[in-house]
C-alpha cells in the first residue's frame, strides 16, 4: 500500500506504476505521515504492519530480514534496522542528529532512528496507532511500546537509506530539530514517560484517521 499526502504530482507516478497487488490511496487533504499510517492500517488486515517514508530508500533484505525477526504467537514484537544517512541524490554524508552529534562521514549510525518501523499486528492493536501529530510521533510510539513491555528487535544491519534535505521533517522550519511544535511535542513524551516510570499504564489510542481518502488503483489478488 502507498499513502500520497495530497501530492497530484506523486499520485501520477503512483498510478503509473505496473506492481503486482499495488494499492495507491491519495488523501486529497494534507493530513501528515502518522494519520495516514493510522488510515492505511485501518484499511487492510495483515499480520504485519511496516511503516516507510517515501524520502528513504529500502536496501535489499530491508523487509524479509524484519519478518524473520517478528514474534506472531507468543508477544507483540517491533523491529528496527539501522541505517546509513545520505544527501538528496543518495551519497553518505555525516549530519547531525537530534542530541546533536554527527554521524560518520560514511553516513552509518550505531542506532536506528524512530521512523521506519516494522511491527506484529498484536503490537499495533495493543498501542492503538500513532498520534495524529505533524512530527514525533515515531518517537511517542516508541517509547508507549516500552512502557507497554512490548519487545523491540533491533537489526543490527545497514538496511535502507535515510535521505537528509531541507523539506525532511527533521530539518524544515515548521518541524525540524528545535521548531517550536517539536519542542512541543517533545515535552509531551517527556510527561507521558514520567507518568509511565510513576505506574500510569501507556494508554491505548483510538487512531485518528483522515476523512477522505481515495483509492486510485487497487489491483486485485
Amino acid at each position: 500500500m502507498v499513502g500520497i499526502d495530497h501530492c497530484p504530482a506523486t499520485l501520477s507516478i503512483a498510478c503509473g506504476l505496473n506492481i503486482p497487488r499495488l494499492s495507491v490511496y491519495y488523501f486529497d487533504r494534507h493530513v501528515g505521515p502518522y494519520i495516514i499510517f493510522n488510515s492505511l492500517a485501518n484499511q487492510v488486515y495483515s499480520d504485519a504492519l511496516a511503516r516507510f517514508d517515501a524520502d528513504d530508500v529500502m536496501l535489499g533484505g530491508y523487509l524479509s530480514t524484519q519478518i524473520a525477526h517478528l514474534n506472531y504467537r507468543y508477544s507483540p514484537t517491533i523491529t528496527q534496522t539501522l541505517s546509513i544517512y545520505t544527501d538528496s541524490d543518495l551519497m553518505p554524508i555525516a549530519t547531525r542528529l537530534a542530541d546533536g552529534s554527527f554521524t560518520p562521514v560514511d553516513g552509518r549510525r550505531l542506532r536506528p532512528p524512530h521512523g521506519p518501523i516494522m511491527m506484529a499486528r498484536s503490537a499495533w492493536n495493543r498501542l492503538g496507532g500513532f498520534q495524529p501529530w505533524w512530527c514525533s510521533a515515531d518517537t511517542e510510539f516508541i517509547c508507549r511500546a516500552f512502557w507497554a513491555g512490548i519487545h523491540r528487535r533491533i537489526v543490527s544491519e545497514h538496511l535502507y537509506l535515510r535521505r537528509v534535505h531541507m523539506s525532511s521533517l527533521t530539518r524544515s522550519e515548521q518541524t525540524g530539530y528545535n521548531s517550536e511544535i517539536r519542542n512541543y511535542y517533545e515535552e509531551q513524551i517527556k510527561v507521558a514517560r514520567t507518568g509511565y516510570a510513576n505506574g500510569i499504564p501507556p494508554p491505548t489510542l483510538s487512531p485518528v484517521v483522515a476523512k477522505s481518502i481515495e483509492v486510485f488503483k487497487c489491483s486485485l489478488l
